[in-house]
Formats: C-alpha cells, structure tokens, sequence
C-alpha cells in the first residue's frame, strides 16, 4: 500500500507544471532601456501613437514584475493586437509599405514585452532587436544613424549577455563588455562589407511619405524667394575634369511652359516625353562629366547641366526626356547617386524648327491677363524690331530700373503688370516669368526653367555644394537658327548672383534675412565644411559602394577580382586575426592568474631568495614564512605581519588591506640592510 501510495505521489510529481522563470529587476531593466533606444529614432518616422503602445507594454511588465497586476489575457493580448493594426490602417489610409510593415513590427517589438517571463524568451526580443536596428537604415542613413545604430548594437550585446549573468554588475561595466564584444566584431563586419557581392541595399526601398522639399511644378511669385532662407542640401557635385564657371552651372529641373496669367506649370504630356535620338543631329561641344548625389526631396525630376546627353545609374531608372530634362522612374525617396555627361554648347548643321503646334504652346497667354505689358511688347513689335532686338529691348529695361530682392511687394491679378510698371522689386521667379510673358506677348516661343544655380565649392573633398537656397529660375527662348537659348533675366538685374553667389547680390535689409552664425564666423565656416566633406565621403564611399565601386577598390587592393585572390585574401587575413586573438587570450589569461596579492607576494619571494631562501612548489605562505623564521628570527614582526594582511587580503575579501600589504612587502628589509 505504501509502495502504491509512494508511485502516486511520483507520477503527480512528474505531470506538475514546471514553475516559470522570471527575470530578475535588473534584466527587466535592461529591456526596457534596450527597447526605448532602438525605437526613438523610428518614432520620429512613425506614428507617434506608437510611443503609447510601447509605454503601455513597459508599465504593464513593470506592475507585473511589482505582484501588483496580473498578466494579460488572452482577450487583452488580442485586443491590444487590433488596437495597433487599426492604428496602422487609419495613419496609413489603408495602404501598405514600407512604413506600414515597421510600424507593424514596432507594435510587435513593444507587446512582446508583456510576453518575456524568462531568459530564452528575454533572448527571442533582443533578436528582434538587431532587425529593429536594420530597419532604422530606412529612414536615416547619415553617419550620426550609424553611429546611433552602434550604440544601439552594443546595448543589445550588453542586454543579451546580461541575461546569462548569475552575479551583480554595475551598468557601465555591462555596457563595457557588450562593447567590446562589438569591437571584435568590427573587423569581420568591415571585411565583409568589402568582399560580400553588392545587392540592393535594404535603404533603397521607397518610402509611403517621402518627404517633399524644394520646389514644385509650379511657379507662383514668392515660391523661390520662401527657398532662400533654406539652407539645406540638395545634391553634391563632383566633376570628373575640370569644374565648369560659375556663369554655366545651372542645374536644369523643371521645364515650365503653361500659364495662368499668375502661376506657370509644366504641361501633364508636353515636356516628358523620351528624347527621340534620331532628331538629335547637333555638335556637341563642351562636353563635361560629373557626378550627383541627390538628397530625397519626392520628386520625379533631377538635376543636370544644360543638354545631357547620356546618364548612368545603378538602377538605370532615369531617363532624358524631349525637353533635355532627367526624370526617375519614381519618386526620389532616397539619396541616390547617378552620372552625367552634358554638352555646355551645341551646334546645328541645320536649323532646328518648331512645329505650327509647338510655337503655339510656346507663344500661348491668357487673353484678359495683364493688358499694360502686352501692349508695351506689341509696340516693341510695331517697330519692326527683330526678336534679337526685343529681347535686348526687355533686357536693357530689367537693366535699368529693377531691384533684386528677397522682400518683393505682394502682386495682385495682374502680377506681371504690377511687376514690370509699378513695384520693379523681386526675385529670381519674378524677373524670369515677366520676361517670358513679354516675348511671348510679342510673338516670341519662350518658356521657364526651375532649377538651382551656382553652389559653393568645398576644397577639402573638391565638390559643389548645391542647397536649396541657390535654387533659381530662368528663362529659355526659342532663337531662329539656333533653337532654344538660355537667357537669365536675374543676371541683367544682379549681374552678382550669378559669379558670386544670392549673398552677394542682396542689399543691407535682406542680408540681415538670410545671415547666420556659421557664416559670420571663420571658425564655425569651416567646420561646416569639414563636417559637410565627411558627410559626402560618408554617402560616396559607404552609401554608395556599389558593385562597380567594390570592383575598383578589390582591383586596387589585390590587382583583380578573381576569386582565386579573394579567397587567399580573406585567408591571410582569418590566419592573421586568429594570431590576435590567440595572443590576446593568453595575455589575458596571464594577467587573470596573477592576482594583485599574489604579484605582491611575489616580490616578497624575490626578496627572501636572495636570502637563501626559495618557496618550495606547493608550499604555503605561511609554512613558507615559518621554515623562513625558524633560521632567521630576527624577521618574526615584519612577516608575520605581511602573513596577517595577505590572509586578510586573499581568504576575508578585505581589498583595504591590499594597499598596506603592498607597502609591507615594499618595506621588507634586503640582506644588505
């Protein structure tokens, strides 16, 4: 009966549930601080309510870890669950991508908290983590985001080693040792990043809400002058030969041929169309070659210098359209990198002509808009003036009684009116739109371009710097016998914009508009520069290492890409990186043996042997000290005494009395004393 009794209790013991294990307040806290680093620099792309979800998560875990509420339901868990996928649905009308698909995983790196009860499933969240800190890269891919994402790494080494802790650490000595695991790694990662074959990188997926800056396909009075207090990027120049002047670098966008009597537009159809090669029978000449990274501003177009004639990109997404314009395939979402080679300069064996349509779109004006300056350009007609002179004509007015400025009077209906005869003050978009609609109120194919022009050149790193302030538009006018001719209208009013820069050309009131700390100091300049040079060397040789980069510097590196060589390359280089750690080992091996009071007693031990007397191996310290004593009594007080502390020191764990064993032992009498 006893032995059934006994089996009972065996078998109930053997289908008992097995106790959960729970992380200690530590650990816990570690997780927390691990999730609130990784997600910040998301939350600043994602919705916001994302960070309630998570504040939610980390104070439920906390009162759960406290005894004072009960974990979540099943019903709670799934509640939870829809309250995030609605969240998503409702910021996100519906629409999957990119964000979507973060947003998703934030809201599961969050509620999975409520979930970690032990060790392993502690584990499971810091793997989550590494791909949190990935998709980081789709947003942000600055070198302060890798230095951030660094950090992030070594705080989820840190946080995932703490777990399999069984004694107290301080924090900076946690964080320490999840460091230096990081610093080991660093020399695979970078060997890796060189040889590994280049796909797409993860931050070339498009983004749902790409951010729009810059300016737009229209152009009212005002929008470029908003541009001037904008200090930002948009795209960086490197010139493969020498760099064009100043008077050429208008970096052509947007071709405007369209208006309302206030606003020009660029027709949906007209303008977009793919260059047809075989129409293309001009001389080039001038050619020049350079190369562009284009910050995202979410649009279509891109920049080039007058007439591209070819354009190279990974990708090969970007096309020359009729209007010798660069359209992407889609929206410009991140920075990207492409190739052009222009002709400053092109020569027509044959006259190139304008079809009845195409003078018809070029010459086409609103009929009730702004009656005072068609009826000045058909009195410049009625005087049988040739185009060429007209356009002088309107030149030399420009010349004469306009003002560059960035705080222009506000124009009403008829702005150009108001403009040419009343106000005589603006900016770049006025003087090119009034100058367009007088020739074309005088018969002549004209149209606007929007673009940027000039830049500032960076020595350091030998760029151009193009931001959005130097964003500027002009005018292009169809010239018999010579097509379509740059013509810039800002340039007969502040000949100093062009060869030195929007600075330059302003009067006193709007310089103190567009001043700033950086340039009135030499000091903060150039570090603007320098800090700006790392920046594109960071996006030139990291960003943008693609698979042609990779072949050039392995060419460089190891005189070709055979795999033969990169094989033996990478063997060399696993040989010489375990000899390191081989000898790091057993530095530290070395170092961990000889303990701070064993290296004092080791001195201890030089002294009494040139004594006579030499520890035996195995021998205590203290039977080593009495076979010592039994010959030389007189040194009873001094060892005993050093006996005492480095009993104290070694078996009590009292460390405040390694400092007085070590001045002991550094007092010990020698034999010549």
């Amino acid at each position: 009966m006893l032995a059934k009794r006994l089996g009972a209790r065996i078998s109930a013991a053997g289908r008992a549930p097995k106790q959960a294990e729970y992380l200690a307040r530590d650990k816990l806290a570690w997780l927390l601080g691990m999730q609130a680093m990784l997600i910040l620099p998301l939350l600043l792309s994602l919705p916001f309510w994302l960070w309630l979800v998570w504040a939610i998560a980390a104070l439920w875990r906390t009162q759960m870890f406290r005894g004072r509420w009960g974990a979540p339901g099943g019903m709670i868990k799934g509640l939870l669950a829809l309250i995030c996928a609605g969240g998503l649905f409702a910021s996100y009308a519906g629409k999957t991508g990119t964000e979507t698909m973060v947003g998703l995983l934030v809201c599961a790196f969050s509620l999975k908290l409520l979930e970690v009860n032990s060790a392993r499933d502690a584990q499971l969240l810091v793997f989550i983590g590494f791909v949190i800190t990935a998709t980081q890269f789709l947003f942000n891919q600055t070198p302060q985001a890798a230095a951030y994402a660094l950090l992030c790494v070594a705080l989820l080494l840190a946080s995932w080693r703490s777990l399999y802790l069984t004694h107290t650490q301080s924090t900076g000595l946690r964080f320490k040792r999840g460091a230096t695991i990081l610093l080991h790694a660093l020399p695979i990662m970078l060997v890796l990043f060189v040889v590994i074959p280049r796909l797409g990188p993860l931050w070339a997926i498009p983004n749902q809400q790409a951010a729009k800056t810059g300016f737009s396909d229209s152009l009212s009075p005002g929008d470029l002058g908003n541009l001037a207090l904008d200090r930002s990027p948009a795209f960086r120049v490197e010139f493969s030969d020498q760099r064009p002047p100043a008077n050429q670098l208008y970096w052509r966008g947007l071709v405007l041929d369209t208006f309302d009597g206030r606003t020009w537009r660029m027709r949906d159809t007209w303008g977009i169309q793919p260059r047809d090669p075989s129409g293309d029978t001009g001389i080039k000449r001038e050619l020049t070659d350079y190369s562009i990274i284009v910050e995202p501003h979410g649009q279509p177009w891109l920049f080039s210098l007058m007439t591209p004639q070819s354009v190279e990109t990974p990708a090969n997404s970007i096309r020359i359209t009729a209007d010798s314009l660069l359209m992407n395939r889609i929206p410009v979402a991140q920075r990207m990198r492409y190739q052009v080679r222009s002709a400053l300069v092109i020569d027509w064996p044959e006259p190139p002509q304008l079809n009845q349509q195409q003078r018809g779109n070029y010459t086409r004006l609103p009929h009730d808009s702004n009656p005072q300056t068609r009826a000045l350009a058909e009195s410049w007609r009625s005087q049988n003036l040739s185009d060429t002179q007209i356009i002088e004509q309107a030149l030399a007015l420009f010349n004469r009684e306009f003002t560059y400025t960035l705080q222009p009077p506000l124009l009403g209906q008829h702005s150009v009116d108001e403009f040419l005869l009343v106000s005589k003050r603006g900016f770049c978009e006025h003087f090119s739109s009034s100058f367009a609609f007088l020739l074309r109120a005088a018969g002549i194919p004209a149209r606007v371009v929007v673009g940027y022009q000039g830049g500032r050149w960076n020595p350091l790193e030998n760029y151009l710097l193009v931001s959005q302030s130097d964003a500027h538009a002009w005018t292009e006018v169809w010239i018999e016998g010579k097509g379509w001719q740059m013509i810039d209208p800002t340039a007969a009013v502040a000949p100093n914009r062009i060869e030195q820069g929007m600075n330059e050309a302003l009067g006193e009131s709007d310089q103190a508009l567009v001043a700033n700390a950086w340039q009135s100091s030499q000091l903060l300049y150039n570090l603007q520069l320098r800090w700006d040079a790392a920046t594109y060397t960071w996006q030139r040789w990291v960003l943008n290492y693609d698979t042609e980069a990779q072949e050039g510097l392995l060419s460089r590196l190891l005189g070709g890409t055979e795999s033969w060589r990169i094989t033996l390359w990478l063997i060399g280089l696993a040989l010489i990186g375990a000899a390191l750690f081989a000898w790091a080992l057993l530095r530290n091996q070395k170092g961990a043996i000889l303990r701070p009071e064993t290296q004092a007693v080791k001195k201890l031990e030089h002294k009494l042997a040139q004594l006579g007397y030499r520890r035996k191996a195995g021998e205590t310290l203290s039977d080593f000290i009495q076979r010592v004593l039994y010959s030389e009594p007189q040194l009873k007080t001094g060892l005993t005494h050093i006996a005492q502390l480095f009993e104290q020191v070694a078996y009590q764990n009292r460390t405040e009395q390694l400092l007085p064993l070590q001045q002991a032992i550094r007092q010990f009498p020698r034999r010549s004393d």
